[in-house]
């Protein structure tokens, strides 16, 4: 019998009618009881109190006072305490991009927030998911902390304005601590580095590409550089490469006095039988079959 996935939870089950927002405070299970899960919003996990573990991708990392965690949506994760004898207390402030900026309504993720004029220039590099925070930093946290919490139960006047500008300054201040991190300055090497190698793959994607000197470039082992690609754009870089080729064949094949041998060389492939093999796995139809319906779309139009 094959595992369940974990469970998704929604937004709609923890926002009020008409709102993008929720704080919980809990007090989190054995590890017996735990709840391996993942949602469609983002939640900024915040530990108050006690110890335990959280699982974080699979990943396991020890908790204590002060740990934050930034969940995205679509991540997997759960918290618990480290027996029955201790507690672990989180505060846990759920909401969608749109909240805090209405502009940013269709979005889940919490990059998205680079797009407001609210964090101009603060989400540019990449954030570490994980950040503790020093003892000077616990005592200003856990105050604007009390004051979303404090204004989300009390439900005063107004209490979803002033929410929005405590979650704005908190993310503020969060992100400066993460740029402070040696943490988050390592993974932000990584991924500029990744992202590098990315940027280089679009700009040659007809030639041959040799993972060693990618990898080199990059600074990092073959088989490291390969983990992180994977990580980083959520494929291999084979299937990263045969991507842009494909794409930029489906340009081409808007032309319709483009041969489809020529298309397929021009992207890099090096023979017809390849590109097919890989057109059709990609695109889910032969490439005759998507030329047709290129035409007859253009016919309708």
């Amino acid at each position: 019998m094959m595992d369940q996935p974990p469970p998704r939870y929604s937004g709609s089950n923890y926002f009020r009618a008409g709102e993008l927002f929720s704080i919980v405070r809990y007090h989190e299970p054995m590890k017996e009881h735990r709840i391996y899960h993942s949602h469609d919003f983002v939640e900024i996990c915040y530990v108050a109190g006690g110890n335990g573990y959280h699982i974080l991708d699979g990943k396991e990392h020890r908790v204590a006072r002060g740990d934050l965690f930034v969940i995205n949506y679509e991540v997997s994760h759960a918290f618990y305490r480290e027996s029955a004898d201790n507690s672990l207390v989180l505060y846990n402030i759920l909401f969608k991009p749109g909240f805090i900026d209405e502009s940013l309504i269709d979005f889940n993720d919490f990059d998205s927030l680079s797009l407001s004029y609210l964090f101009n220039g603060l989400l540019e590099k990449p954030i570490h998911p994980k950040l503790s925070l020093p003892y000077e930093e616990v005592q200003q946290f856990e105050a604007l902390i009390d004051n979303i919490y404090a204004e989300y139960t009390g439900r005063k006047s107004g209490y979803i304005s002033i929410i929005r500008a405590y979650v704005i300054e908190f993310i503020i201040h969060m992100m400066r601590c993460m740029d402070r991190s040696p943490d988050n300055r390592e993974m932000g090497r990584r991924l500029d580095a990744i992202h590098a190698a990315m940027n280089e793959l679009k700009q040659n994607y007809a030639r041959p590409f040799h993972l060693g000197s990618l990898a080199s470039k990059s600074f990092f082992s073959k088989n490291y550089f390969c983990k992180l690609f994977k990580e980083t754009a959520g494929m291999t870089v084979t299937d990263y490469v045969q991507k842009l080729r494909i794409e930029e064949a489906c340009r081409r094949m808007e032309d319709p006095y483009a041969k489809m041998t020529d298309i397929s060389a021009s992207v890099g492939f090096a023979d017809y039988k390849s590109f097919y093999s890989a057109f059709t796995k990609r695109v889910g139809m032969p490439p005759s079959e998507y030329r047709k319906r290129l035409e007859q779309s253009a016919l309708r139009t």
